[in-house]
């Protein structure tokens, strides 16, 4: 195993994507913690296939967001050609899925910050192309990381990078991928346009119905519109959820306003026993 590349010193082997192989490493000059992938001798070796990829590289490098895992250098050393990302703790969204629906207003709160992250990248002409669940990594904090930024076309297997190549390079094929994502988070089931109908909150229906149209021209124009919408729904539950809990102190209020009355009456008709008690008992002397 590599030991040093550049500034970068390799601490261990954590993987292998279509790009080539991944590693864990310490960046000496700053002191952080940094992803190095290694570019494949299949990429580098084919000067049309590495000119792409650095091109590649180097738009998702121009890209700095708090939701998208920065890419901190695209170099060369030894001969060899790597990447240093940033390194993102957390757990991928597909496994914090696994088949079951999350809370709804923590995947609107995940679909915004993602949202977000595409809405910055657009504005730079960078498409992301292969969002999907295992593309974003949760952090401990809940924050929402998108991965290989500009790269989805050269990493995961053959029909993933096939798949991604289908893909338009349009920022509504983002927001499609993203409305799609939300879908799963919120049934923990793959998006299917025609079960959109029905969903919780229904704010959210017409949103997805729309993000997930089958002809391009229908969806939202841009991840900030759609960012937008969800941002209105998630007012709408706050105001919900505000409302709902007002109403449960009133009760406990009520109820306990019933409770020291109650007391009172006891408390008063047992006042006037003992004073009628000790009455009869002195007449009684």
């Amino acid at each position: 195993m590599i030991e040093q590349l550049g500034q970068y010193r390799i601490l261990d082997h954590v993987g292998a994507s279509g790009v080539g192989d991944v590693y864990r490493a310490r960046d000496t000059r700053v002191g952080r913690t940094v992803t190095i992938t290694i570019l494949s001798d299949a990429i580098a070796s084919n000067a049309a296939m590495r000119e792409d990829f650095l091109r590649a590289a180097r738009a998702a490098a121009a890209v700095s967001h708090p939701n998208i895992a920065t890419t901190y250098e695209v170099g060369e050393d030894q001969g060899q050609v790597f990447l240093a990302t940033e390194f993102v703790a957390g757990q991928p969204l597909n496994t914090l899925i696994s088949g079951h629906p999350l809370n709804p207003r923590r995947a609107i709160d995940l679909a915004i910050q993602i949202a977000d992250g595409l809405a910055d990248a657009h504005v730079q002409d960078v498409v992301h192309r292969g969002i999907t669940p295992a593309a974003i990594i949760v952090t401990s904090k809940g924050n929402a990381k998108i991965l290989d930024f500009g790269l989805s076309a050269w990493t995961g297997d053959d029909a993933a990078r096939a798949a991604v190549a289908a893909q338009p390079n349009d920022p509504r094929a983002d927001t499609f991928a993203l409305a799609a994502v939300l879908f799963e988070m919120l049934t923990g089931k793959p998006a299917r346009a025609a079960a959109v109908n029905g969903m919780r909150p229904g704010e959210l229906d017409a949103i997805l119905t729309k993000a997930l149209a089958k002809n391009i021209d229908e969806r939202y124009e841009s991840a900030a519109t759609l960012a937008a919408e969800l941002r209105a729904v998630t007012a709408v539950l706050d105001e919900r959820a505000a409302v709902s809990e007002a109403a449960a102190v009133q009760v406990v209020t009520r109820g306990r306003g019933r409770s020291s009355t109650r007391w009172l009456w006891l408390l008063a008709l047992a006042g006037v026993l003992a004073v009628a008690w000790w009455l009869l008992r002195s007449a009684a002397f």
